[in-house]
C-alpha cells in the first residue's frame, strides 16, 4: 500500500482515508473542530516549537491553526505534503510543499472531487466509483516531446497535479474548487547589493539549509548519509555540513566503475576519511525493472531517469541514517536555467528532448511559456520540480531525500540574483571559491578541469569534456567509460536486455491498438536503432499498462 491519504468528496458525503506509516514527522490530528493530517519530514519542526516556546507538536498545531487558520501552511519546511479539514466552515484545504516533490492528484468527475497522494490509487478509486479513466493524448505526446510532463499534467484525463507552493481551497457544500499559491517566486524581489555581499549571504543561507537537515538527522536520532559524486551540488552540500561539524559517516555513490562519478567522489570520502559505498551499475541489468519504475514515476517522467538510482538503493547496506542529503537541483537554480546572461522569456530550449514530436504539442507549449516572464522560473518547475526529482522519489521508497539547494531561504535567494551574475555558473564558482575552496580541490565531472576559475567551465565544456567523449566512443571504442550510467553500451551488449525489452514490447503493443496514429508511433520509436527511443515506447506501453 502506498503512503499518504486520499479525499472523496460528494454533496452527500466526505470519506477521508490515511496511510500514513508513522514514521518521521506524520501527524494526524482529529478534534471536534478540525482535523490535520502531515505526512513526511518536517525539517524546521524543532525551530518552530522553539519559536512559539511550545512542548509538543499537538499543542502547536492546535495554536497555529486557531491563529493562522490555512495560512499554517506558510509555517512548515521540508518534504511535506497534508490536509486540513475545517468542520466548522465545511472547507478542506489540501497542500504539497514549495517544490511538489510530494505530490498531490486531483480531479473532478460529475459530482464527486477526487484527492489522492497516489495517482495509481486515485485512478483505482476512480474505476471502483464507475467512473471512465481514459488516456489524455496530448499529455502523452509532451511525454514523448520532453521525457516529463509539464505543469500540473498527468497521464490520465481530468486529473491534474497540485502545483508547487500550492494549496486546493474545497468547498464541501458546492464543491467548489480553488488552487491557491502560497509560495511564490515571481513575486521575489531582485537583490539589493554587491556580488560580494550576495556571495556572502548565499553562504549564510546555505549554511543554514545544510544544518537544518543535519540536524534533523540528529533529532531523529539517526546518523548521517550523503549522496556523493564528481558533481559540484553533492560535494559542495556535504562538505558545508563538515565545516559546520555536522560530519557524515557515510557517502553513498553509484555510477558506472571508473567513470568520473566514482574516481573523483571516492578520493574526496578517503581524504576526508568517510566510509565510502559505492554501488557500480555495470551491465545494466537494473533496466529490466520498466514496471517498478513507471510506478514510482506514475507515468509523470522517463522511466530511465530514476531507473539506475533505484538499483542503488536496493543493492545499499548502509542502514541507519536519517535523509539521504543531497546537493539536488544547485546547478540549476544557480546558472543552470540562465541560457544567456540577460532576463529573456523562455522558449522550447532545453524542455524540448524528442523534437519530433513538437508539432503534436507546440500548440499547448505556447500557452504555457506566455505564463512566465522569466526562463528561469519556466526551467525550475518544469524541468527541476517535474523531471530531476524522480530521483528523490525513488530514494523516498527507502528514506527522505533533502537538498539545501531547495530550501525557501535559498530558492528565493538565487532567483533574486541578476541572471548576468548567474550565467554559466559564474557566481556559484565566485562564491565555493571565496567559501569553500576545498570544494575546488576536485575536479568537476561537467568539465573535468577542477573548478577553481569561472573560464574552465565553458573550456572545459566545449574542448575538455567533448574530447574526452569523443576519444572513448570514437577512438578507443570504449563507450562504457564515457558516462555514469551508459545505458546504449548496456543495451547493444547484453542480448538478455535486448530480449526483454522485445518481449515487453510484443507482450504489450494490444494496450495502444485502438489509438492507431499513437500506435504507429509507438512501433517507429521501438524500431529504433537507439535504446533511448526505445525505451520512450515501452515507456508508454507501460503507461497503458499501469493505468488503463
Amino acid at each position: 500500500m502506498k503512503k499518504g491519504f486520499s479525499i472523496q468528496i460528494s454533496k452527500q458525503n466526505i470519506v477521508i482515508k490515511s496511510f500514513i506509516s508513522g514514521e518521521y514527522d506524520d501527524f494526524h490530528l482529529q478534534t471536534e473542530h478540525f482535523d490535520f493530517l502531515l505526512e513526511g519530514v518536517l525539517l524546521n519542526k524543532k525551530k518552530l516549537l522553539h519559536e512559539y516556546a511550545l512542548k509538543d507538536f499537538e499543542t502547536l498545531i492546535r495554536e497555529l491553526y486557531i491563529q493562522k487558520k490555512e495560512n499554517i501552511i506558510n509555517e512548515f519546511e521540508g518534504e511535506i505534503r497534508g490536509f486540513i479539514y475545517d468542520k466548522l466552515r465545511s472547507k478542506i484545504f489540501v497542500f504539497t510543499n514549495i517544490t511538489s516533490t510530494q505530490r498531490v492528484f486531483h480531479g473532478k468527475f460529475g459530482n464527486e472531487f477526487f484527492i489522492d497522494t497516489s495517482l495509481v490509487r486515485l485512478n483505482e478509486s476512480l474505476k471502483n466509483s464507475g467512473k471512465n479513466s481514459n488516456p489524455d493524448f496530448e499529455s502523452l505526446y509532451q511525454f514523448l516531446c520532453f521525457s516529463n510532463l509539464p505543469e500540473k499534467k498527468t497521464p490520465i484525463e481530468g486529473i491534474s497535479k497540485l502545483l508547487d507552493g500550492h494549496y486546493l481551497e474545497i468547498t464541501c457544500i458546492d464543491l467548489k474548487v480553488e488552487e491557491k499559491q502560497y509560495f511564490n517566486l515571481s513575486e521575489t524581489p531582485s537583490f539589493i547589493g554587491s556580488k560580494t555581499q550576495a556571495i556572502d549571504k548565499i553562504h549564510e543561507v546555505f549554511t543554514d539549509a545544510v544544518l537544518m537537515e543535519y540536524q534533523k538527522d540528529t533529532e531523529l536520532g539517526k546518523n548521517h548519509l550523503s549522496l556523493l559524486s564528481g558533481g559540484l551540488d553533492s560535494r559542495v552540500a556535504m562538505m558545508y555540513a563538515i565545516k559546520n561539524n555536522e560530519v557524515p559517516e557515510n557517502a553513498l555513490c553509484f555510477s558506472q566503475s571508473g567513470y568520473f562519478d566514482h574516481t573523483i567522489s571516492r578520493k574526496i570520502a578517503e581524504d576526508y576519511r568517510i566510509h565510502y559505498e559505492f554501488i557500480p551499475l555495470d551491465g545494466g541489468k537494473f533496466l529490466k525493472k520498466i514496471d517498478e519504475l513507471t510506478e514510482i514515476s506514475e507515468g509523470m517522467v522517463f522511466y530511465t531517469g530514476g531507473i539506475h538510482a533505484r538499483h542503488a538503493v536496493e543493492k545499499m547496506q548502509y542502514e541507519n541514517f536519517g535523509l539521504f542529503h543531497s546537493g539536488q537541483i544547485g546547478d540549476g537554480v544557480l546558472g543552470g536555467f540562465n541560457t544567456e546572461p540577460k532576463r529573456k522569456k523562455p522558449s522550447s530550449f532545453k524542455i524540448v528532448v524528442n523534437p519530433n514530436y513538437l508539432p503534436k504539442v507546440q500548440k499547448n507549449l505556447d500557452q504555457i511559456l506566455t505564463g512566465y516572464e522569466t526562463e528561469e522560473l519556466f526551467l525550475l518547475r518544469n524541468i527541476a520540480y517535474n523531471r530531476t526529482v524522480l530521483g528523490a522519489h525513488v530514494f523516498q521508497e527507502k528514506r527522505y531525500q533533502t537538498s539545501p539547494f531547495m530550501s525557501k531561504d535559498f530558492l528565493k535567494l538565487a532567483i533574486s540574483l541578476p541572471e548576468e551574475w548567474k550565467f554559466n555558473h559564474r557566481f556559484y564558482l565566485e562564491w565555493i571559491n571565496r567559501h569553500c575552496k576545498e570544494a575546488t580541490k576536485y575536479r568537476w565531472e561537467r568539465t573535468l578541469l577542477k573548478p577553481d576559475a569561472p573560464w574552465k567551465t565553458g573550456f572545459g565544456d566545449q574542448f575538455i569534456k567533448r574530447g574526452f567523449k569523443i576519444l572513448t566512443e570514437k577512438i578507443l571504442k570504449i563507450p562504457q567509460h564515457a558516462s555514469m550510467y551508459p545505458y546504449q553500451f548496456y543495451y547493444d551488449n547484453d542480448p538478455e536486455i535486448q530480449k526483454y525489452y522485445q518481449k515487453y514490447f510484443e507482450e504489450n503493443l494490444y494496450r495502444v491498438e485502438e489509438y492507431p496514429d499513437l500506435l504507429d508511433n509507438v512501433k517507429e520509436l521501438f524500431s529504433s536503432a537507439t535504446f533511448h527511443d526505445k525505451s520512450q515506447a515501452v515507456n508508454i506501453l507501460a503507461i497503458f499498462k499501469l493505468f488503463f
